[in-house]
């Protein structure tokens, strides 16, 4: 990604899938959301769900944090 791209994502307010965490919807307004976080337990990178191995690192110490 270039420097201009993502400049323009942060400036927008968008990002890409493996930079935010993902935010499973349950049905109700009353029902709490979870956010599901995929990290590099190495190095802290944010991954997508699935990632086995961590793109920055190449560390295969990938977890996934549930906060409610």
């Amino acid at each position: 990604m270039s420097l201009s791209t993502l400049l323009d994502h942060l400036f927008s307010g968008t990002g890409s899938a493996t930079d935010s965490p993902e935010a499973p919807r349950e049905n109700g307004d009353d029902a709490p959301s979870v956010t599901v976080v995929h990290e590099c337990r190495d190095c802290g990178t944010n991954v997508s769900a699935g990632t086995t191995r961590c793109p920055a690192c190449e560390s295969e110490d990938i977890v996934t944090y549930s906060i409610e």
